[in-house]
């Protein structure tokens, strides 16, 4: 026992030394440094240049994108892929290898539903979002409508809200608008009595009267139909 311990202890005694495992890494990224800078001044220009460039680029996507959308809702409004023998707007766009047909029918409702300078504004996937936010509630307003009343929707205000909370408030608003509806009372009995008043006239003989009822001035109404050879029974002529 006492040999293995003095073994054990002279292998410890010979210690590795430690490895600089960042070592190989900070001469690799020295080199890189001496290559991108050794050529100076012109170097630095270069690289300005390309970054100016990409700012440029990021501009010009966060504004085309509305003139293709206007572009692409005057190919399809007018049927202007017709005159290039294409049979459909979605052949069209499959044929000259454009885009898919679902990106350009948000580019196009994008532009059916608001004016440029706020679409802008917005950039293309919110104000998407907002369009389809506003198709499915049940008030009658407008992307542009909203932004114009400064309102909220699930307690931010249109500028604050990202385009995934949009998009699930329009979820909730269309989960809802699907749910089991409460039917009216009073329309409940109406159509009870055109039942009543339909079955009533088929058992006095006016076979294929139909009684249906529906909402007018003042309440509803029974809208009754029956064959012509029917009402003469029904009156006794």
């Amino acid at each position: 026992m006492a040999g293995k311990t003095g073994k054990s202890s002279s292998a410890a005694g010979k210690r590795r030394p430690a490895s600089n495992a960042s070592a190989p890494a900070s001469g690799a990224l020295a080199r890189v440094r001496a290559e991108a800078t050794k050529g100076g001044a012109a170097a630095e220009k270069r690289a300005q240049a390309l970054l100016e460039l990409i700012e440029r680029r990021k501009a010009r996507i966060a504004e085309d994108f509305y003139e293709i959308g206007e572009a692409l809702r005057e190919l399809q409004r007018k049927k202007l892929y017709l005159a290039l023998g294409h049979a459909s707007f979605g052949e069209m766009l499959k044929a000259r290898n454009l885009m898919g047909l679902t990106q350009a029918k948000k580019l196009i409702g994008v532009v059916a539903a608001l004016p440029r300078d706020r679409a802008l504004a917005l950039g293309p996937e919110k104000a998407y979002a907002l369009t389809r936010y506003t198709a499915a509630t049940p008030e009658v307003d407008t992307p542009a409508w909203l932004l114009d009343q400064g309102a909220t929707v699930a307690g931010k205000s249109l500028e604050e809200i990202s385009v995934r909370e949009l998009a699930a408030e329009a979820g909730k608003v269309r989960a809802q608008a699907a749910g089991p509806k409460r039917r009216d009372p009073e329309e409940q009995r109406a159509r009870s009595a055109a039942r009543a008043a339909q079955a009533a006239l088929r058992k006095r003989g006016a076979k294929g009267a139909t009684v249906e009822a529906h909402r007018a001035k003042g309440g509803f109404w029974l809208r009754v139909e029956v064959p012509l050879e029917a009402a003469a029974a029904l009156l006794g002529d």
